[in-house]
């Protein structure tokens, strides 16, 4: 092959790789509005009327951009503090609400609240919403106890959240139990170098370890065995003041009723 042909070839190859890149990056880039679709969950109608076997309030709690949370709000006998808790990604307060069990018996009330397009809450999804629904939703327990009886607990998505509250905030405790989001932060993060310096293709890039990092009260970070995912790398953004604790044999999907956890919850509770 001459040098011509040659040439020909170099430059055929890099127009196509320059086409791909970019149809790739601009097709990525436009279906930014899609990710909230990761964040959403089932419905329920507003009129819905919850059961459970203990005492609870329910909450309608208006945040900014148009937000309108759902919550309730689980009272224990001689209460030491509340429970600001988060959950996972999936599901409703149908059936998160039975998790209030596990703190009433530590006379902790809890408060449980669904996310923007959760069951009755209502609202866009983005990740700015997610951060100032969580503040408003601590502000307002913030009217009915004092700030040294709030503990917060977040639970995989929910474990994302309860960082930045952390982070901002200065609760009694945080416990975060094996963080994480729907949909994968690493391919996201991929995605971030790859297109660089063009603007992210991802709207939900959470920056849990830098939140971490800025806590100003003790945080307990519950992570499975799994040396790869998010928990367990926290473990490098941790200082003096905070834990790192592995459940041995658990999997993200059993960790949070593990036997271990509950134990543990116990122990940082009555402390």
């Amino acid at each position: 092959m001459n040098k011509i042909n040659r040439r020909r070839w170099l430059w055929t190859g890099l127009m196509l790789f320059i086409f791909c890149y970019a149809g790739s990056y601009l097709f990525l880039y436009s279906a930014r509005p899609e990710q909230a679709n990761r964040y959403r969950s089932s419905s329920l109608p507003s009129d819905y009327k919850f059961s459970f076997g203990q005492p609870f309030e329910e909450l309608t709690i208006k945040t900014p951009q148009a937000g309108l949370l759902n919550a309730l709000l689980f009272k224990a006998s001689q209460s030491k503090g509340v429970v600001c808790f988060w959950k996972g990604n999936g599901g409703t307060l149908e059936n998160w609400g039975k998790m209030a069990t596990a703190f009433l018996r530590l006379h902790y009330d809890v408060l449980i609240t669904d996310y923007r397009q959760h069951g009755k809450s209502r609202g866009a999804i983005t990740l700015a919403n997610f951060y100032s629904d969580a503040q408003a939703v601590y502000d307002s327990l913030k009217q009915r106890y004092p700030e040294d009886k709030i503990v917060i607990i977040g639970y995989s998505l929910g474990g994302r959240v309860a960082a930045h509250l952390a982070a901002n905030n200065r609760p009694k405790l945080t416990l975060l139990i094996d963080p994480a989001s729907q949909g994968g932060d690493f391919s996201d993060r991929v995605a971030d170098v790859v297109y660089f310096p063009f603007p992210s293709v991802t709207d939900f890039l959470f920056p849990t370890e830098k939140d971490v990092q800025q806590t100003r009260r003790p945080v307990v970070v519950v992570s499975t065995e799994n040396k790869h995912s998010l928990a367990y790398q926290l473990n490098h953004s941790l200082t003096k003041k905070d834990q790192f604790v592995v459940i041995p044999g658990a999997s993200h999907q059993t960790i949070l009723t593990h036997r271990l956890t509950e134990r543990l919850i116990a122990q940082l509770l009555k402390s």
